[in-house]
């Protein structure tokens, strides 16, 4: 068996980034071992967020950024001002290569690539077994337990996505201003549809189709809905695609618990790091695993501030989004129609960033359907109660 001060189970946006604030640290010193049966040696997803001024080490990597956007809602289209703010698209494999190439400097972090049959904790401590070896750590950050998505109590929808990078014959984007939504793609069922468009050329730019429902589409209606968007609102006839990306993201109010037992950690979605009202992780990820470091660092311990009353409560408004989108009690479109109409952008991100007072707060959700969100509200005291 082999021992470790720390086991990162996962090497994906989590993992690669706890392991990279590590680095940064102290802890640099200790021992740390990676694991995942993936590679990541491929271009896999895409992470858009937005940010005041460049507060993260990884802007430098960043692909392309922008002051402002396009918005597509109900009846309403505006280019909004972002203020402080810039809205940020970070590639998948430039993240992977960064992180990467920084903890190879590293004697004492090791990567291996094998899939875990067993993550347990025990008294000794948490206690991995793969296909290949078994690992003894002192602490285990667990990234890679999936979430059950079934619990009749929980609200639980799926953001779930398919791009193309795509190139065209005559120019017909605009680099200085990506489309972060456009709601003028037709609705369906449960949840909400919309694409956006990140443009790196006049004549190339990634766009991306997104939903919230209860279930996935079928594979060939990514591809229709994609063809359509290109065809009928963006007026292109002759196009190659470069790219494809698929993903799918939990958004739920499930409990993710995040110390199972003394010496097992759960980090990234198993962990609750994905905001549940709109899937965004990547700025959360970072202020999650930062709070990770800093306490190893001062106290010896992976600690968690208790959840204070502020924090309950934004939990409380994902849930009553969530359960307004499952029980169809108003249009999603015109939900986020209303909210990037009546707010100002900055407000509106330090809102979804969870950085505003609870009278900020307020103000935000007076600009929704009221009768919708009052019974929403409702319904989820119900269920937590």
């Amino acid at each position: 068996m082999q021992k470790y001060d720390f086991i990162i189970a996962g090497s994906g946006l989590a993992g690669l980034s706890l392991a990279y604030y590590m680095n940064q640290t102290i802890l640099r010193e200790k021992s740390i071992l990676i694991i995942d049966q993936d590679t990541k040696t491929k271009n896999d997803r895409t992470w858009c967020f937005w940010e005041k001024g460049n507060q993260n080490p990884f802007d430098q990597i960043v692909h392309r950024k922008w002051q402002k956007v396009y918005f597509h809602g109900t009846n309403y289209s505006d280019t909004l001002d972002l203020g402080e703010y810039s809205y940020k698209w970070l590639k998948g494999i430039d993240f992977y290569n960064f992180v990467r190439t920084d903890l190879a400097t590293n004697p004492n972090i090791k990567f291996v690539n094998e899939r875990i049959e067993r993550l347990i904790d025990t008294p000794a401590g948490g206690f991995i077994i793969t296909t290949e070896n078994q690992y003894l750590g002192e602490y285990v950050f667990d990234s890679i337990k999936p979430l059950r998505l079934d619990l009749d109590d929980c609200h639980n929808m799926l953001q779930h996505f398919k791009g193309w990078e795509i190139v065209t014959d005559k120019p017909v984007f605009d680099p200085a201003c990506p489309t972060m939504m456009d709601y003028r793609v037709e609705q369906q069922g449960v949840g909400v549809r919309f694409m956006y468009i990140l443009p790196e050329s006049p004549t190339r730019a990634m766009i991306e189709f997104t939903v919230f429902s209860d279930s996935l589409l079928s594979p060939t209606d990514y591809d229709v809905e994609l063809h359509r968007y290109i065809r009928d609102f963006l007026k292109i006839e002759n196009f190659s695609i470069e790219h494809e990306e698929f993903g799918v993201i939990p958004m739920t109010d499930e409990p993710t618990p995040q110390h199972i037992g003394e010496h097992v950690i759960r980090i990234g979605t198993a962990g609750g790091y994905v905001k549940a009202s709109t899937g965004y992780a990547f700025q959360r990820t970072q202020r999650f695993t930062q709070e990770l470091v800093r306490n190893l660092v001062t106290v010896g311990k992976p600690l968690h501030e208790p959840k204070k009353f502020r924090q309950r409560f934004k939990e409380l408004l994902d849930s009553t989004m969530l359960n307004v989108l499952l029980k169809n009690r108003a249009s999603g479109k015109d939900i986020f129609t209303a909210l990037y109409k009546k707010n100002p952008t900055p407000r509106l991100f330090a809102f979804l960033d969870e950085d505003t007072t609870f009278r900020e707060d307020l103000r935000i959700m007076a600009t929704v359907p009221l009768g919708a969100f009052t019974l929403g509200l409702l319904d989820a005291l119900r269920k937590r109660i």
